[in-house]
């Protein structure tokens, strides 16, 4: 074929390669980065602000009190006639022991029969041939007929009605007589019975004031105050190993220990004491991660056994022997910063600062910590530092701990 030679000739190029999806997936990237990092230091910064952290330690405490056991007298059943944890005064009835429960029944059963018959003669009297009510009513009538004589001039008539009015009047004297007469006899019955009773319900009082504890331990006439100050801790720890708590049952022994009386407004708490306490001087302590209290330091024995003096009421610890103690040994001021703040460099401890947007590295002093903060040397109030937290490992290569302590 022939081409023709006004046709149009059009050559095609080769397309050019677009490169704005690579830039922008590139731009977007960097944009995360830069967030990220942002993110991670902006947001992971804390202000130094001023604190208090409490230097402490932790061991066992063993309580000590003022405790006098109360004994049952005899054998036989157990009532108690106190609570745990009220607070008596001398002469306060404790508890009954029923040395014969049958017989005690059958005294019951006979003081209620006498209480009956008591009752029903105080409230009737009338028990003889005539009683009291128509002898009543007999003299009623005789003083009335002798009214209706009297008026008629029938002076015979009441004489002889006068006389049986007297009759009627010393009956009625001779009944009251009888039954007051038969009223005592019964309630000197019911006085002596109730004298057996009380042989058999045996009353126990309080010779000492002070708080009721029903925990019996068998180291009441152990660890007391006095015996106490020169026990050694294997011998301390030796006495409470054995520690048993016993219920109290419904028998009870001649002279078993039913309750006992603690001075609840003077105690001790025996301990393995560190170095540096000081004899005399106040400490704060807790007590099984409890409230807080202060204890005098009374001594330290040659065995290294502190003896904490309490005269703080003890009600919560009333039935306590063995406790966690917490000896709160000084308190520490001052810049305080999370845990996460020290970093690493070079075996050296310091913190990131920012000053003018930049991070500078700052050596510290670690004087105390606690679970989560630690109070520094070295910085001020008001810095702001970086937190080491995740992800900043990678950003700074930076190896640091949380569990040191500089003394």
């Amino acid at each position: 074929m022939r081409r023709r030679s006004n046709e149009k000739v059009v050559f095609l190029r080769p397309r050019k390669k677009s490169f704005k999806l690579p830039i922008l997936i590139a731009l977007s990237l960097v944009a995360i980065m830069a967030f990220y990092f942002y993110k991670v230091i902006f947001s992971n910064t804390y202000v130094v602000a001023n604190g208090e952290i409490c230097e402490s330690f932790r061991t066992e405490g063993i309580i000590i009190k003022n405790e006098v056991p109360v004994l049952s007298p005899a054998k036989g059943k157990v009532q108690l006639l106190v609570k745990s944890g009220e607070r008596v005064r001398v002469g306060t009835p404790l508890f009954i022991v029923t040395t014969d429960e049958k017989q005690k029944q059958r005294f019951q059963n006979e003081i209620s029969e006498l209480e009956e018959k008591i009752e029903s003669l105080e409230g009737n009297p009338g028990s003889s041939s005539m009683s009291l009510s128509l002898i009543e009513k007999s003299i009623d009538s005789t003083t009335q007929k002798i009214k209706e004589a009297t008026e008629n001039g029938e002076f015979d008539k009441v004489r002889s009605l006068q006389d049986e009015l007297t009759r009627l009047a010393e009956e009625r004297q001779k009944l009251l007589e009888s039954n007051e007469a038969s009223i005592n006899t019964l309630k000197e019955q019911l006085n002596k019975m109730k004298e057996e009773v009380s042989k058999i319900d045996i009353v126990v009082y309080a010779s000492e004031a002070g708080i009721v504890s029903l925990y019996i331990d068998g180291l009441e006439d152990v660890l007391v105050p006095d015996r106490a100050k020169d026990i050694s801790h294997a011998q301390l720890t030796a006495v409470v190993e054995g520690l048993t708590k016993t219920s109290l049952p419904k028998e009870v022994n001649m002279n078993q220990a039913v309750l006992k009386i603690i001075d609840n407004f003077s105690w001790y708490i025996a301990f393995k004491a560190e170095k540096g306490l000081k004899e005399g001087r106040d400490y704060y302590i807790k007590i099984d991660n409890d409230r807080e209290i202060r204890g005098r330091l009374a001594s330290i024995n040659d065995n290294g056994i502190g003896f904490f003096s309490i005269n703080t009421d003890l009600d919560s610890l009333l039935d306590s022997r063995k406790i966690d103690l917490e000896v709160i040994v000084g308190t520490h001021k001052g810049c305080m910063i999370p845990k996460e703040g020290i970093f690493y460099d070079n075996g050296v401890e310091g913190v990131y600062v920012f000053e003018r947007g930049e991070k500078c590295f700052k050596p510290v002093e670690l004087v105390v910590e606690d679970e989560d903060n630690i109070i520094v040397n070295g910085i001020k109030q008001g810095d702001k530092i970086l937190l080491n937290k995740r992800g900043l490992d990678e950003l700074f290569k930076a190896k640091y701990t949380t569990n040191q302590k500089k003394n």
